[in-house]
């Protein structure tokens, strides 16, 4: 009987600068995992200004060579709850996953991230 468990942690974490208007800047891109696996994290809104509006994507690829839309959020201005989670996904080894952020209004903004990628494995036992 095979037992699953984590493998590996990979953390991505960083800061990502919006300053283009509906420019898609790539947070994360996973592809080519050769493991089941799971991404979650956090992004950081505290640098939003009362003129900043940004759009957050998902976009996954379930093994058939092409992104679809997954989710999409929207956020104006200051944020009183400026940390937002990013859902864990379950994934194969063929599927993608992709996270953007899109200036859609305001000034330029810095958005630190911070994500985790967890790989399983199994083993008989």
């Amino acid at each position: 009987m095979p037992v699953w468990y984590i493998s590996d942690i990979i953390p991505y974490e960083g800061t990502k600068t919006l300053s283009e208007y509906n420019a898609e800047v790539i947070i994360i891109e996973l592809s080519d995992i050769n493991a089941y696996y799971m991404v979650t994290g956090y992004l950081d809104l505290s640098n939003m200004q009362s003129d900043n509006e940004i759009l957050v994507k998902e976009y996954i690829d379930l093994a058939q060579g092409i992104y679809k839309k997954y989710l999409s959020y929207r956020f104006r201005g200051v944020q009183t709850d400026p940390i937002v989670m990013i859902t864990p996904k379950y994934l194969t080894p063929n599927d993608r996953y992709k996270l953007v952020l899109v200036l859609t209004g305001g000034s330029p903004i810095d958005i630190p991230y911070k994500l985790l990628l967890f790989k399983y494995a199994s083993r008989e036992i």
